[in-house]
């Protein structure tokens, strides 16, 4: 095979050069004659005008060549009618449940956090969408992945070099005894173009897997925004909750501050005890303990908070807006749509990397078929030499095809490893479409659960504000102790805490059920 590059090489280089050769003869001939053969005779005439018609004609047999290939290659890009089809990607069948009837179409909200209708909210969203860095990781790589497709698409074009070259050689020779020294330099400056014609498709496929890789890429940084996001916004509800049970447990010290005093001034003046003082004293310093650890909690959420809406150094330790209390609860089915979740974007995007692996191995098996490339090297020449004169153009076109005969199982084994990543690729789809179903079921769940424990806190803390209630004016009847009013004032700053938890639950729910589905309703 590489005696049959060889052989096609050579001859578009005899032709070449010979055309060349032929139009220097006429081109010297023409300058060099003598003043005295300026008139010539018909005869001479006519055989110098056949010359250069034969030269002309020389010239014009590579100039067709080279317009052929030309045509030839400029059918590389396209899909050439010889070319080998090559299977096309499909999308594996994955068993999931099917859509219910009554369900409504439903649609993806890129905006999904505005469902909840807290502006402070959307403008944190917007800050995160804009400086977070893990966003600006994922978009490099987009810039990565189109910068690799521009790459595998510019194979299917030429590639033209500039070239220039200077050399000297001399000679040393002996006739009739006498020695000829013969010193020469030349100088070539031109272009180098070289093509590799698409024959089987080879590079179509490369090109393909890159723009699926692209794809992949770009759905992988829209996954990235729907992380960022959902992150955002459970972690300001987890803010939000955190300073609602500080406020109640900073009424409840501020509360039991003004009954351990009371009861302080009625122990100094007989009327009370000094249990009373002490048991006042000891639920307060159990409130007081509480305070510390929710401030704490509030500082490291703020600054988790602050690092994903992309705040500098300098900013991370600045206070960040927030409302006071929870906005409105946003709607969420008790159905979903199955085929919305395989438009999830993590799920678009390992089907576009399975998409990559049928191509590459397309590309690998293309591989085992021949080759055909492309040369063309023109310029000008200047060279000392008398058999050339002035500053002529040269050209030099090629051809050559190449196959492998022997390489130890190197394509195979090429081919044997694409498939396994192939076979990599079918697995993490499913596995990926397995978990976003799983988050959906999660969010579910955790939305009954949610939904059940609220209701269940809200009961919980009228009934424990009742007992309150009625221990206070059993108190003043004087039927109840000091320590039971006491306790029930714990009791209902328990209550007021557990209905904020289970606010936070119902809310990180709906939260995570608009990630699950890839975005809101």
């Amino acid at each position: 095979m590489n005696l049959m590059r060889l052989t096609l090489e050579l001859a578009a280089h005899i032709t070449f050069e010979e055309t060349l050769h032929t139009s220097a003869k006429t081109l010297k001939y023409t300058i060099t004659r003598p003043p005295e053969q300026t008139l010539m005779s018909p005869k001479n005439r006519l055989n110098v005008r056949m010359d250069a018609l034969i030269a002309n004609k020389k010239m014009r047999t590579p100039l067709r060549l080279v317009v052929a290939l030309a045509m030839i290659a400029g059918l590389s890009g396209c899909a050439l009618p010889w070319q080998k089809q090559w299977p096309k990607h499909e999308t594996p069948t994955v068993d999931v449940p099917a859509t219910p009837t009554t369900l409504a179409p439903l649609s993806v909200d890129r905006e999904w956090w505005k469902a909840f209708g807290d502006a402070t909210l959307n403008d944190l969203v917007a800050d995160a969408l804009v400086n977070n860095l893990d966003l600006a990781k994922a978009a490099a790589t987009v810039a990565e992945a189109r910068a690799n497709a521009g790459a595998a698409n510019a194979m299917l074009s030429p590639r033209a070099d500039a070239l220039a070259n200077t050399s000297a050689s001399r000679r040393q020779l002996s006739v009739a005894s006498q020695d000829l020294n013969h010193s020469t330099a030349s100088t070539t400056a031109g272009v180098g173009i070289s093509w590799e014609i698409d024959l089987w498709g080879r590079i179509r496929q490369l090109n393909e897997a890159s723009l699926a890789r692209l794809a992949a890429s770009e759905h992988t940084r829209n996954a990235t925004v729907l992380s960022i996001s959902s992150a955002v916004v459970e972690t300001y509800f987890q803010l939000v909750a955190l300073d609602t049970n500080l406020r109640i447990t900073q009424d409840a010290e501020r509360n039991l501050i003004q009954v351990s005093d009371l009861e302080k001034r009625r122990w100094k003046a007989d009327i009370g005890t000094e249990l009373a003082y002490s048991q006042s004293l000891a639920e307060l310093a159990a409130v007081e303990t509480r305070i510390p650890d929710i401030e704490a909690a509030i500082a490291r959420t703020q600054l988790a908070l602050a690092i994903l809406v992309g705040r500098t150094p300098r900013q991370i330790a600045e206070p960040l807006a927030r409302s006071a209390a929870f906005a409105a609860l946003a709607d969420m089915p008790s159905e979903f749509d199955s085929a919305l979740l395989l438009r999830r974007p993590d799920v678009a995007s390992a089907e576009q990397m399975l998409a990559a692996a049928n191509a590459d191995i397309n590309a690998t098996r293309a591989e085992r078929f021949p080759r055909l490339n492309l040369a063309l090297l023109t310029g000008l020449i200047a060279s000392s030499s008398s058999a050339i004169s002035g500053v002529p153009l040269y050209g030099d076109l090629s051809a050559g095809i190449s196959a492998p005969i022997y390489d130890a199982g190197l394509v195979q084994s090429k081919v044997d490893a694409a498939t396994a990543r192939k076979d990599n690729a079918v697995a993490h789809y499913r596995y990926t479409v397995a978990l976003a179903f799983r988050d959906v079921h999660t969010a579910m769940i955790n939305r009954v659960a949610g939904d059940r424990e609220v209701g269940a806190a809200l009961n919980g803390l009228a009934t424990r504000k009742q007992a309150l209630a009625l221990t206070e004016r059993s108190y003043v009847a004087g039927r109840s102790s000091k320590y039971e009013v006491l306790s029930e004032t714990i009791d209902v700053l328990n209550a007021q805490t557990a209905l904020t938890d289970a606010r936070l639950i119902q809310f990180t729910a709906r939260v995570e059920f608009f990630k699950a589905i890839g975005g809101g309703l």
